[in-house]
């Protein structure tokens, strides 16, 4: 499985927007994937998954028909956006009333990687402002990264880091727009970019050691 990120539109949605996540991510995960693609063919998206009572699409079940697609073709990551407001369920039955974006956060690097993000709520125009491009697409890359970074094995994180959980745009805003150092070690470690400490070298070195005189 090529390590690429695949980049998915899901509905109606501005092409310039992808384009614009491509050459971001591009440099931003440079060290991991090999490249970001943007995939040609629009993925559909089902009006089955509205929900009057709500005005909302229910987001999980996007991402599980997402999800047959990406492993049905073996890709190993994708991300699909969207325009249109999105809510989830969480485990204890209780809806939120609406989420940026959802992922499936996978173990190891041979099973694949799917997410979306909705940019509805990351638009101005939801809160009745004026249009803010660049605020805007800063937004987007954010909530873009972190969604990414939970198919790639990270989970929320409290640090002044872009895993951080957003409950509004305003913490999509306060947010930087990168890993802290802990999350980047997490990644280093999942993609075996580095190796062990010192400290864990010489303790396996150690236990190796220790377990042959013991068969011996």
């Amino acid at each position: 499985m090529e390590k690429k990120v695949y980049l998915v539109q899901i509905g109606d949605l501005d092409g310039k927007i992808l384009q614009y996540l491509q050459k971001h991510l591009n440099r931003f995960f440079k060290n991991f994937i090999v490249s970001v693609d943007i995939l040609p063919k629009m993925f559909p998206l089902d009006e089955t998954d509205y929900i009057l009572e709500r005005q909302q699409y229910y987001g999980k079940s996007i991402l599980r028909k997402l999800e047959y697609y990406v492993k049905s073709n073996k890709l190993f990551c994708t991300l699909g956006i969207l325009d249109k407001d999105i809510f989830s369920i969480s485990k204890n039955k209780k809806p939120y009333h609406f989420v940026f974006g959802l992922a499936r956060t996978r173990k190891d690097l041979d099973s694949p990687g799917v997410s979306i993000v909705s940019i509805t709520r990351l638009r101005e125009q939801f809160y009745n402002r004026r249009t803010k491009k660049k605020r805007e697409q800063k937004r987007i890359l954010k909530e873009a990264i972190h969604e990414i970074g939970h198919t790639l094995g990270l989970h929320h994180c409290d640090n002044d880091c872009v895993m951080q959980f957003s409950s509004s745009v305003y913490y999509v805003d306060k947010k930087p727009s990168k890993f802290c150092k802990a999350c980047q070690k997490e990644l280093n470690i999942f993609f075996n970019v580095i190796k062990s400490s010192k400290f864990e070298t010489v303790y396996l070195i150690k236990l190796k050691n220790y377990i042959n005189k013991k068969l011996n």
